[in-house]
């Protein structure tokens, strides 16, 4: 019978991809691609014979970059020039000519091939949902609205079985709360696990090789979309991200199927949820273009707070604080002081740290005056 090699493809994240590999033992010999790469290309600069075949390797998503971009396009050619012809072949997250080259192998009897993917999901646990939702809710000041309509897209999220990407705005002034709720939502609802990409680093056109995936043997969006953790994805400051990487958003938001130049992505399922600074609906309207704004299926506005609200963050912020200061100051000290210095309105969580930084640091300084009044 003829000898043929054993492809194991096994799509998902780093860690799902090292669960997903056999126990090997001290006596097992196994190689990683790059290693082999590197003692394949020695030999050819010593002009000495390669004959290091690997009985089992492994080829981790992250190998891809050690590599040409020139060598990309004969990826399944190169594993075989490396490879014993029974070898054990482990293949994380394969870019689309790797996976398309052995799926060809593979119907033409080359080869045996199979593929693993990870299982993503929100959790959907209705019995605790309520709990959930509480929990959420008391970690958030002043956003009740908020609040509210993201508690009724989390119900559906878990309720029906939905394939399509489902995609949420959080908008408002900056500092109220929407990365929060981000964490919040992957804290209960996706185990603490997300994709969080912030747009706003995303400033010219070298980054159109990460949206578009130009270059196989560096990161790209689709890279990281397929060793994602979770079916979460965050995007932070829409509104910095400049307009020509929205194409890339177009496919991502209205398919289960992502493609870049380079990759292939399952993203059924996921939800995606973007901020943004903009204070109207027709603000984000005009600034984002139609064919973004209509791929968005819920947007919540985050209001500004209010007087109440802004009591609740002072008195929160102070007592979060206390364990630094204790032994000098009192909580009512600080209130005491600060309090002239927040104003009814206009203030958010990222101001009012500010002032309670301040006060802290002013009061505390005061024995230092003291003493050196005294001198």
């Amino acid at each position: 019978m003829e000898d043929k090699r054993k492809y194991h493809i096994i799509i998902g994240s780093k860690a799902y991809f090292d669960a997903s590999l056999p126990d090997f033992s001290e006596e097992d010999e196994v190689d990683t691609f790059l290693e082999l790469v590197k003692l394949s290309d020695a030999a050819k600069q010593s002009r000495y014979t390669f004959d290091q075949y690997a009985n089992t390797l492994i080829v981790k998503n992250n190998n891809y970059h050690g590599i040409v971009e020139a060598a990309h396009d004969r990826l399944g050619p190169l594993i075989e020039d490396l490879t014993a012809d029974d070898a054990e072949i482990y293949i994380h997250n394969p870019p689309r000519v790797l996976k398309e080259y052995l799926e060809d192998q593979h119907k033409r009897s080359l080869i045996e091939l199979d593929v693993k993917s990870e299982e993503y999901g929100i959790k959907r646990d209705s019995e605790m949902f309520v709990e959930n939702i509480t929990s959420i809710s008391s970690n958030l000041f002043g956003q009740e609205n908020a609040i509210a309509e993201i508690s009724k897209s989390l119900w559906y999220l878990t309720t029906v079985k939905r394939e399509k990407p489902y995609v949420i705005m959080l908008y408002g002034n900056s500092s109220l709360g929407k990365t929060e709720l981000v964490r919040e939502i992957s804290k209960k609802f996706f185990g603490d696990k997300c994709l969080e990409k912030h747009l706003s680093m995303f400033k010219n056109n070298n980054y159109s090789e990460y949206f578009f995936g130009d270059a196989p043997n560096r990161k790209s969006l689709g890279f990281d979309l397929l060793e994602r953790e979770s079916n979460l994805i965050f995007f932070d400051e829409l509104d910095k991200c400049p307009e020509h990487f929205f194409s890339a958003f177009y496919t991502l938001f209205d398919n289960t199927l992502f493609k870049d130049a380079t990759y292939d992505v399952d993203v059924s399922g996921i939800v995606i949820i973007l901020t943004s600074n903009y204070q109207t609906k027709d603000e984000m309207k005009k600034q984002l273009g139609l064919p973004i704004f209509y791929r968005i299926d819920k947007m919540i506005h985050f209001d500004d707070f209010g007087c109440d609200t802004i009591y609740a963050i002072v008195k929160s912020e102070i007592k979060a604080r206390e364990s630094e200061y204790e032994d000098k100051l009192s909580p009512e000290m600080v209130y005491a002081a600060v309090s002239s210095l927040v104003s009814a309105t206009g203030e958010n969580a990222r101001t009012i740290k500010y002032k309670v930084q301040q006060v802290i640091e002013e009061l505390l300084f005061q024995e230092v005056v003291q003493k050196m009044a005294k001198n």
